[in-house]
């Protein structure tokens, strides 16, 4: 769980977006922008999770550096 929570941070911090994960029984779940609900992912395992928040890098805004809405991978 730490490792995940790392990830989580290094990942909102990256990306200047707060984001909500939710957790299934079976180990699957879903990645959310935590303010305007916007699904970024759906997976199916821990590892799958890891994988997208170590690798998926945003948009940011030019102005002010924030991540742009609707998202945009880089």
């Amino acid at each position: 769980m730490e490792k995940t929570l790392e990830l989580i941070k290094n990942f909102e911090k990256r990306n200047n977006l707060s984001i909500a994960v939710t957790f299934y029984g079976d180990g699957s779940g879903t990645v959310s922008e935590f303010w305007n609900f916007e699904e970024l992912k759906e997976f199916k395992t821990i590892n799958d999770l890891h994988q997208f928040l170590m690798n998926t890098q945003y948009k940011l805004a030019d102005e002010d550096g924030r991540c742009l809405s609707p998202v945009q991978k880089v």
